[in-house]
């Protein structure tokens, strides 16, 4: 799949099919933009895209990492 067809494929992701995405590490180089678009469906999600990202980075730290937790996390500001 090439770069875009997989961007715009990330973007047509639920949020949390996107957190769960970004956790799991099933996305390519420079996908984090269509990963952040999918996720921003959720109406809650407030946060910069470099928030996100820093959020997502630590969430990836976790042992047992459930991506709706992390939704419910990522939208409260």
């Amino acid at each position: 799949m090439t770069n875009q067809n997989r961007s715009e494929k990330l973007r047509t992701l639920s949020p949390v099919e996107a957190v769960q995405t970004w956790l799991d590490g099933d996305f390519g180089f420079d996908d984090e933009p269509a990963l952040i678009a999918a996720i921003r469906k959720d109406s809650r999600i407030t946060r910069s895209n470099d928030e996100i990202i820093d959020f997502m980075a630590d969430a990836l730290m976790e042992e047992k990492a459930d991506a709706q937790k992390y939704l419910e996390l990522l939208a409260k500001s």
